[in-house]
């Protein structure tokens, strides 16, 4: 099923070379058709100070709260990020990060988050059944001890939010989390 024409609409108006921000209102207007306001899920947008103090950038993540517990992330990245390993290296270890700040706090069985660099998309997920879990995609490329490596290869953004596979694989950890939260729900 497409996305509705006022979300396609939110993302034409992006401009070219466009920053983070420039995609706000685009992820707000997905997210918030994904989990409506009229449901128990809440889209709560976060601005968190970087890890490292050689940035002033926040990182914008977009939070999916299910009766105010943590049952998705979304974290923004402007598309230009792509091209350069570093920013992937960022980009993959500030997921992972809130993944583990959030994971013992998700009610569900398993915390789903997606790196988003503009439309291109990453997806992870923790099981917080387990306190021993790893995150997926592994953290198995060994970093350099001197140098810049690729630990997080341009090819984990594999998919397009605008495209019809990256829409469907959207929609299936949607409809994954919302049936684990009715599972709460119902129990």
């Amino acid at each position: 099923m497409p996305w509705p024409e006022k979300v396609i609409r939110q993302f034409q108006t992006i401009p070219p070379n466009p920053i983070e921000s420039d995609f706000h209102g685009a992820y707000n207007k997905l997210l918030n058709t994904l989990f409506p306001p009229d449901t128990d899920f809440t889209v709560v947008p976060q601005y968190l100070k970087p890890a490292s103090s050689k940035s002033s950038d926040y990182i914008v993540t977009f939070e999916i709260f299910f009766e105010n517990k943590p049952v998705f992330i979304l974290e923004l990245n402007k598309p230009a990020d792509l091209e350069f390993i570093s920013s992937r290296r960022a980009a993959d270890v500030q997921i992972r990060e809130r993944l583990g700040d959030l994971g013992g706090q998700c009610p569900i069985p398993t915390l789903h988050a997606v790196s988003a660099m503009g439309t291109r998309l990453c997806f992870y997920h923790l099981d917080t059944t387990d306190v021993a879990a790893d995150i997926i995609p592994l953290d198995n490329i060994p970093r350099h001890p001197s140098r810049v490596n690729d630990i997080a290869p341009m090819q984990r953004w594999d998919c397009d939010i605008l495209d019809a596979e990256g829409e469907g694989r959207l929609r299936s950890v949607v409809d994954l989390i919302k049936a684990a939260c009715e599972n709460i729900a119902n129990a």
